[in-house]
């Protein structure tokens, strides 16, 4: 689930039109202002809207949940937002990874995130996706995953956070010194 806030008017039409619309990461450019979004990654998710509450200003607040994964062929600027032609790609078939269950049950325990039972199968069965969006790392780490779906590197990603968590937890409490007169 992607909790977004939309103000800018290209979105709010998007919104307006209830499209569904793709996500996909800036390789190189920023997503507005001159060389805009100059160069994007070709893998990305589709989202499909589960909430949206219109508030007075004309702005919204909506929950997307991502659907599946594509791969982009051929970009549109015909409409004040991006467009393009996509590919469905398959997802890899599932296989029995409890190493991945595991990890990822301990990853979402760290930030306080209880498992209820109805979602153990979920991270049974879609254990690589799940972790590719909760998972805290670089985007282009994370852009990796989508684009494979390989569950050993989910694990070895899992495994390198909870890794650094345990290295934060070691640190302890400190006092900061207080400023140097200048």
């Amino acid at each position: 689930m992607l909790p977004l806030h939309i103000f800018e008017e290209r979105y709010r039409l998007l919104v307006r039109e209830r499209r569904d619309f793709g996500i996909v990461l800036i390789r190189r450019g920023n997503e507005v202002g001159a060389g805009r979004a100059a160069d994007l990654f070709d893998v990305g998710t589709l989202a499909t809207f589960q909430r949206v509450d219109e508030l007075p200003d004309g702005r919204f607040e909506v929950v997307m949940r991502g659907v599946w994964r594509f791969r982009v062929q051929a970009f549109d600027h015909s409409r004040p937002y991006l467009m393009g032609t996509v590919t469905a790609l398959p997802d890899p078939p599932p296989g029995h990874r409890p190493q991945l269950a595991e990890l990822l049950e301990r990853y979402l325990s760290a930030h306080g995130v209880q498992i209820v039972p109805q979602l153990s199968a979920d991270i049974r069965s879609r254990g690589v996706w799940m972790a590719g969006s909760v998972l805290q790392a670089e985007p282009a780490r994370r852009q990796r995953l989508l684009e494979t779906g390989d569950p050993a590197l989910a694990e070895a990603l899992l495994l390198e956070e909870l890794a650094k968590l345990g290295t934060l937890g070691r640190l302890g409490m400190f006092t900061p010194r207080p400023p140097t007169p200048n």
